[in-house]
């Protein structure tokens, strides 16, 4: 990490789908879930959010999308969340939180799962 903000240990999702913790990260529209669970409950997540929080069919906005279909887009990751560096002019300091990718022993790390479109 580039900054000594400290790490926040219960970052704020934008929901919570069934007892996973789901967000849009970036600016294409990708997301992210809190922790590493099965592709099918990630993707239950992911589709309930984009159902609830955009007003979507499903991910793709296409009830023809087969489930199988989306497993290979997730990466599973570590990140460290933090608060925005107010001196990091690519980091809005409206945002809740930035996560910092890492490695799994990094302290404070937590297990994610990203979508990225």
């Amino acid at each position: 990490m580039t900054t000594q903000t400290p790490a926040l240990v219960q970052p704020e999702m934008e929901d919570t789908h069934y007892g996973i913790g789901v967000a849009h990260i970036g600016e294409d529209g990708d997301l992210i879930a809190l922790g590493h669970h099965s592709d099918r409950r990630t993707l239950a997540a992911f589709n309930r959010h984009m159902r609830t929080f955009v007003g979507l069919d499903n991910l793709a906005d296409d009830r023809s999308s087969k489930a199988a279909d989306w497993p290979p887009a997730f990466q599973r990751k570590h990140a460290v969340f933090r608060a925005p560096d107010p001196a990091n002019c690519w980091e809005d300091p409206d945002w809740h939180w930035v996560a910092d990718w890492c490695d799994a022993d990094t302290p404070n790390a937590q297990p994610v799962t990203l979508l990225r479109f």
